[in-house]
């Protein structure tokens, strides 16, 4: 139950002291009662058969029961409202009447006000119902009632006891969602029944876990519970007197409920079932730890109490357990007896504690919580003290300007703003303010200024001063001083001039004089110009300076000016000298150079000096005075040497420096030559390290010399030969020998050699040279990667087996590519002669265009005809030169395979072409031979007459006999087709016209005779005789 249900039983029916706090009936109130009688007066009058029941008989409000003598006093668990408190009563056989106050609901058997004992309250949120029942025991009543706690909240609370309902509302909201959960019917079945042990104490009543009942709207009306209510944890309170019974008697009256829980799924009347056990009993404490206490530092103890209600029983005690839940990060306090009644703090902290109190006993538990806020120690806040310079001051027209200086105003904190004001002045258009520390004034007129300088601190202390200022006017006769207007200079700045020149007199000034003021004396300053007009002021020091011009007219007639310098002070800090590193000399070198330009300072060094403090005598030191100085004459021994510098404010740095002289002990160099070179064509460079080489005192020169019996090809790059490392380059194959000679500063010598070994290419014999028509300079990488894709395809690898070792100008129209090919794993080198015969073969077969670029030539790089073994290749031309008495079969060369070769003797050639001459000439002799003596034989002419009908015959005799073994018969008639053999003069033959027609002169002149067959001649029998 929370503190505010305490404390209305306290001021009703469960206190005997006087009222603490009187409830103001409010028109919550009202609508809260309104609510109640019309709820009653509508159960009672309602038209719901279940009322027929129970129904309610008189309400009585503001009336409650005594507990000492009610008959059968019960107690139902849980928040209630009347509407539940009903149902719970007309549940119970034996409940004629229950008594609400507030959300508590109690039970009793009575059936009017004297049998049940009840008395008059002060609470307007108690009343007394009396039911009457019918011959059922049990009724319905509707669900879609407003609940009464939610009227409850509208009551306005009084502060106290608003604040302690206020500290209990989380655990209060804790509970209630608790019991939302058992109301849900999370942890009970519908047909389950529940038995609740309730206990009422001294004080007050603790209700334990809710009741669940059934939410459904069957024949059988459950009782709704709310969640268990839980105490406020400061209530305080004292036992009831008579005529109210004692807490222990209400606890020994007070018996369990067991509400009779219906299936909501059976049909049957409700009936009234009686609790056959009732449940242990667990008894609620109520603890209260007071209200929070509040502390303010340098008290830092608190003693804390916990008061329980009710007392413990005689013989047995309570026992305490005082904890600590939170605390500052910084806590670092005590706490003695955390398991007493009073727990002692100290040593607290600055900050929030919150504690608990658990307390226990037999059967019994019981909770108080409490707050304690430690506050911490004020400041003792010191006003600001207001300070003016000059607190007066006296200045001459025509000087109209002037300063005051406020920033030298201290406080114990900090000073947050400055106000200047005008307080009293000659009558002007507008009057002087200011929120600067220094104030600046302007266009004065004759008058006495009085203004007033308010400071304010950060904690908004004020604090006030004032300064006073006479303007004077100018005077007619006598000579007006004006040393001019006062200035403000900021340290290191520590010159200026001041400027009398705007003296004046009527007739004319002849003599100036300053002086330092009285005021200022004792300060130091360099005054220049103190008899005329300007005054130049150096070497000045933080503070504040008068100055006093005096001026005299021609007549002797004399006045004095003031003019104040407030020099204000800057965060100066002192130089840093740096005299250079340590030095270490050997002779015969006795000079050297201390460098101290380094040498740092904020505002910048005035002032050198170099001085010995340790060493042999007879050195010098020239610009000793300099940032740089020159040592001579050192001897041998160690030298200590200290810069001192100083800076425009006289601070000063020292830095000492070391310089040891030693006796000259020479050792040659060392050459040493990183070790010997091997590399592979066709890398070509290679480089010899020699900076491995040392000397005590330094190497000053290198020279590289190349062995005589090394290759004369290679070249040195960028004059290497004279330096620790030689880079060569077009090395060719072979074993380069070089030695390295190096010399320190006393003409000392020591050499090295190493040697460079070039391997050839080991894929020399490989490789393939194609000359491209391109000039270099436009080949593309691009174009390469492409023209390297075509070559794959005619040889049938990847591109990527394909390599190129070198691209270079051939002509200024060609380029020469080096490659060679790798085959299918393992990646093997093919042949080079293999690789170009291919190329060759596949370019002869393919169009003129199949490659980017047209091949002028492919061949080897390295030449490998054998020269048919009787001759050597040329490596630049790539063809055969012979060896002698032998030379190139052009046959082959020119209509073969075209391989310069070294195939025919010379001496065969000889001989076979003599032979051949003679057999030509033999060959051409005999044919004209034969043809002359053809032309030398006499001829006749043969007259010859084609007979008639020796067509046919004669056409036939030149047939062959087609049949084997069948000579041939040849007619012996002599034809006109056959030619004569007599010397005739004529070769006229004659054919008759009949012959002409049928076209037989078409006919070729052999007949049909096949090529090789010869005429057999028939002689006629004039031949015969002849």
């Amino acid at each position: 139950m929370d503190g505010k249900t305490m404390e209305k039983r306290h001021s009703g029916l469960l206190v005997s002291k006087p009222k603490l706090h009187v409830w103001q009936f409010t028109f919550v109130k009202w609508l809260q009662l309104l609510y109640s009688f019309t709820w009653l007066i509508g159960s009672s009058t309602g038209t719901n058969p279940s009322n027929d029941v129970c129904q309610t008989s008189s309400v009585h409000f503001g009336f409650g029961f005594r507990t000492m003598n009610a008959p059968f006093l019960q107690l139902v668990a849980g928040h209630q409202t009347v509407y539940s408190c009903q149902s719970s009563c007309c549940q119970t056989p034996l409940c004629d009447a229950f008594w609400l106050l507030e959300d508590t609901c109690m039970l009793t058997t009575c059936r009017t006000l004297q049998e049940c004992n009840v008395a008059k309250t002060n609470s307007k949120d108690s009343f007394v119902v009396f039911i009457k029942r019918s011959e059922a025991t049990l009724f319905n009543l509707r669900p879609e009632i407003v609940d009464y706690q939610e009227i409850q909240d509208w009551v306005k609370w009084t502060p106290k006891v608003f604040n302690r309902r206020r500290r209990s509302r989380g655990p209060r909201q804790r509970v209630k969602r608790e019991g939302a959960e058992l109301h849900d019917g999370k942890k009970y079945g519908d047909n389950e029944r529940v038995t609740t042990a309730v206990t009422i104490h001294k004080e007050t009543s603790e209700v334990g876990k809710p009741t669940q009942l059934p939410n459904t709207q069957s024949s059988s009306n459950p009782v709704t519970e709310r969640p268990p209510l839980i105490f406020s944890d400061n209530v305080t309170g004292a036992l009831p007197e008579d005529p109210v019974a004692t807490g222990q008697e209400i606890s020994n009256s007070i018996v369990t409920i067991v509400p009779n829980l219906l299936s909501s799924n059976s049909s049957a009347q409700p009936t009234t079932q009686p609790t056959s056990t009732p449940a242990a009993v667990t008894n609620k404490l109520v603890v209260s730890a007071g209200d929070g206490v509040e502390v303010t530092l340098p008290k830092n103890e608190v003693q804390l109490n916990a008061f329980v209600v009710p007392e413990p029983p005689e013989g047995k005690t309570y026992t305490y357990d005082w904890r600590l839940i939170t605390h500052p990060t910084d806590y670092s306090g005590e706490m003695e007896g955390k398991h007493s009644r009073e727990l002692k703090l100290s040593k607290l902290t600055a900050g929030l504690y919150e504690f608990k109190v658990i307390v226990k006993g037999e059967n019994a538990h019981g909770e108080g919580f409490v707050n304690v806020t430690v506050n911490p120690k004020p400041r003792v806040n010191q006003p600001p003290v207001a300070i003016v310079s000059p607190s007066y001051q006296e200045i001459s027209l025509p000087t109209t300007s002037t300063v005051i200086d406020g920033s030298q105003s201290t406080d114990d904190e900090k000073i947050v703003s400055y106000y200047w004001e005008e307080l009293k002045g000659p009558l002007r258009e507008e009057k002087v303010t200011a929120e600067t520390p220094v104030l600046k004034l302007s266009n004065l007129v004759p008058g006495n200024y009085t203004f007033s300088l308010t400071v304010t601190d950060s904690d908004g202390a004020k604090n006030s001063t004032t300064a006073n200022l006479t303007v004077s006017k100018a005077v007619d006769y006598p000579p007006v001083a004006n040393a001019g207007a006062n200035q403000v200079i900021t340290l290191p700045k520590n010159s200026i001039v001041l400027y009398g020149n705007l003296s004046t007199d009527d007739h004319g000034i002849v003599s100036y004089e300053w002086s330092l003021s009285p005021s200022s004396k004792g300060k130091v300053v360099e005054m220049q110009g103190v008899r005329t007009a300007n005054l130049q002021l150096s070497a000045l020091q933080e503070g504040d300076y008068t100055f006093q011009l005096t001026v005299a007219d021609s007549a002797g007639q004399q006045s004095t000016s003031e003019a104040t310098v407030i020099v204000q002070p800057e965060d100066n800090k002192p130089p840093e000298a740096d005299a250079g590193p340590d030095k270490e000399l050997i002779l015969p070198v006795d000079s050297t150079i201390l460098d101290g330009s380094r040498s740092t300072d904020d505002q910048g060094i005035s002032s050198y000096l170099w001085e010995k403090t340790k060493g042999p005598d007879g050195v010098k030191i020239a610009n000793a005075n300099g940032s740089i100085a020159t040592l001579s004459g050192l001897q041998v021994g160690p030298y200590e040497f200290t810069l001192t510098v100083k800076d425009q404010r006289d601070l000063q740095s020292q830095s000492t420096v070391s310089v040891i002289v030693k006796e000259e002990i020479n050792k040659p160099p060392v050459a040493k030559i990183a070790g010997n070179v091997v590399i592979t064509l066709p890398s070509n460079t290679a480089e010899l390290d020699g900076t491995k080489s040392s000397d005590d005192k330094g190497i000053v020169s290198y020279q590289w010399e190349r062995d005589e019996g090394s290759p004369a090809a290679g070249e040195v790059l960028n004059g290497s030969d004279r330096h620790s490392v030689l880079f060569l380059s077009n090395l060719i194959e072979g074993i380069y020998s070089f030695h390295l000679k190096v010399t320190d500063a006393k003409g000392e010598t020591d050499s090295d050699r190493a040697t460079v070994e070039v391997k050839p290419d080991p894929v020399k014999n490989n490789l393939v040279e194609m000359i491209l028509d391109i000039n270099v300079s436009h080949l593309t990488e691009r174009q390469k990667g492409m023209f390297m894709r075509q070559i794959g395809v005619l040889l049938g690898v990847l591109d990527s087996d394909i390599i190129v070792q070198k691209i270079q100008q051939y002509t200024e129209q060609s380029t020469k590519v080096v490659f060679y090919v790798l085959n299918q794993p393992p990646h093997q080198t093919l042949k080079g002669y293999q690789v170009a015969w291919i190329l060759r073969n596949e370019l002869r077969k393919q169009q003129n265009d199949f490659l980017i670029f047209r091949a002028l030539e492919i061949d080897t790089f390295t030449c490998q005809l054998n020269c048919s073994f009787h001759g050597h290749c040329n490596s630049f031309t790539k063809r055969c030169v012979c060896d002698p008495f032998w030379m190139e079969n052009l046959i082959r060369r020119q209509f073969g395979d075209r391989e310069s070769n070294c195939d025919w003797s010379v001496l065969y050639v000889i001989i076979t072409s003599f032979v051949f001459i003679v057999a030509l000439g033999l060959l051409i002799w005999c044919t004209i031979c034969c043809c002359r003596k053809k032309k030398g034989k006499p001829k006749r002419k043969s007259r010859y007459k084609v007979l008639e009908g020796t067509d046919d015959q004669e056409h036939m005799e030149l047939k062959p006999n087609l049949k084997p073994g069948v000579k041939l018969k040849v007619s012996t008639q002599n034809t006109s087709l056959m030619h004569s053999e007599s010397e005739i003069d004529s070769d006229e033959n004659t054919y008759t016209w009949s012959d002409r027609e049928k076209g037989k002169l078409l006919r070729p002149q052999n007949g049909s005779l096949r090529n090789g067959q010869t005429h057999h001649k028939v002689k006629t029998q004039r031949e015969e005789v002849l």
